[in-house]
């Protein structure tokens, strides 16, 4: 006998949510950028991401079906419906992708720079009802991968790594980059922070 699979019942559950994720899309007016495919894939792939780190748990057995559990700590929250539970995040994603496209297009660097503590703050902030932080935590840092090698690695190390000025300049000349000053260091983290708006427009 063939054991269930979590993970395929889990997809199908995304599948039989296209009809509402593609009226979601053209409701909030993001079909033109994203797929129905787009949302499925993206949210299946944290969903698999937060089972794997065990911050949930998945089990499917044949009499009782796909049940989850959110880890919160010392505490166990059962999903009641996970139907119901993946249209939110579905639902939930989409407004965040709405919202993100209206509010990056002239974002100032200051307020990305604000952006950017909220999110390294928030980075570990994954157990609540569902993982639309994580979503774009991961979002954020996989876009600044995205960026040149340098304007990369120095966004990294001061939003997440948390290091100065000083201590970013010392990482990249032992890394091969060369000595550059605290000032140098600024500008060109001011630099990377308007590529990475562009990724957004």
């Amino acid at each position: 006998m063939i054991k269930p699979q979590p993970h395929k019942e889990i997809f199908k559950l995304l599948n039989s949510l296209s009809i509402p994720i593609q009226v979601w899309m053209c409701q909030f007016n993001i079909n033109s950028n994203y797929t129905h495919e787009d949302i499925k894939n993206d949210i299946f792939l944290v969903l698999q991401e937060l089972i794997k780190s065990g911050r949930i748990e998945s089990h499917l057995e044949v009499d009782e079906g796909l049940s989850l559990v959110l880890i919160k700590g010392d505490l166990r929250e059962p999903i009641i419906n996970p139907r119901a539970w993946l249209r939110t995040i579905a639902l939930n994603y989409i407004r965040a992708l709405y919202r993100k496209h209206n509010r990056f297009s002239d974002i100032s660097s200051e307020m990305w720079e604000s952006l950017l503590s909220t999110e390294q703050n928030n980075a570990v902030s994954y157990r609540h009802t569902h993982p639309m932080q994580y979503i774009e935590n991961l979002e954020l840092r996989d876009n600044i991968k995205k960026l040149p090698e340098q304007d990369s690695a120095i966004l990294e190390l001061f939003y997440f790594k948390k290091l100065s000025y000083a201590e970013i300049s010392s990482h990249l000349e032992d890394n091969g980059y060369g000595r550059y000053t605290e000032e140098t260091i600024r500008q060109k983290k001011c630099r990377g922070l308007k590529k990475l708006r562009q990724l957004y427009l």
